[in-house]
């Protein structure tokens, strides 16, 4: 952390971690079920959350020492939703976005999604892309607002997700506070 108790800081997940990244997944959870919302109503697969922790692909968002959100993001296109005319290798995925309670209305969620906009220009891709929850309009309705568009949604019975989301790499909103990356 670079000292400044008003930057929001991003860097890559520890090991130690992953745990961490488990709890912000059950908060939310909790979160979304208080709304009326039947997302993410499942414990986080820890074999997931350590894959991407152990391969870099996981990252927290820190302000004055707490930690406010994450975010994963990785190559790997779920071959049952990205179709090969998609061009899969053509982007970045995200995955797992959390903001925390404490952190709500600070639009962290927007600056995370420019944050991976730009590593996704920088590593040469055209788009950053996500899968959301099908049943979820209003995420939909969030993703849009932040320059996605809606591909499709696929509708396959043994999985909740499916409603496809693209943007142009390196587009950048604007609307939350700047991510500062740190080393871990």
């Amino acid at each position: 952390m670079n000292g400044r108790s008003d930057a929001f800081e991003i860097r890559v997940a520890g090991a130690e971690e992953a745990a961490l990244i488990e709890q912000m997944w059950a908060e939310t959870s909790t979160w979304l079920k208080g709304h009326g919302y039947d997302q993410w109503q499942y414990p986080a697969d820890p074999s997931k959350v350590n894959r991407d922790v152990r391969s870099g692909n996981a990252f927290l968002v820190f302000r004055a020492g707490e930690c406010l959100g994450t975010i994963s993001i990785d190559e790997s296109a779920d071959p049952e939703f990205w179709r090969a005319g998609d061009n899969p290798k053509d982007a970045l995925y995200v995955h797992r976005v959390i903001v925390r309670d404490s952190a709500r209305g600070t639009s962290l969620g927007s600056a995370m999604l420019d944050w991976a906009s730009g590593k996704a220009e920088i590593a040469g891709k055209k788009w950053l892309r996500l899968d959301a929850w099908k049943t979820n309009a209003d995420l939909g309705r969030y993703y849009e607002s932040q320059g996605f568009e809606h591909v499709r949604t696929v509708d396959l019975p043994h999985r909740n997700s499916g409603a496809l989301y693209q943007r142009r790499a390196g587009e950048v909103r604007g609307a939350g506070p700047a991510l500062i990356t740190v080393a871990p």
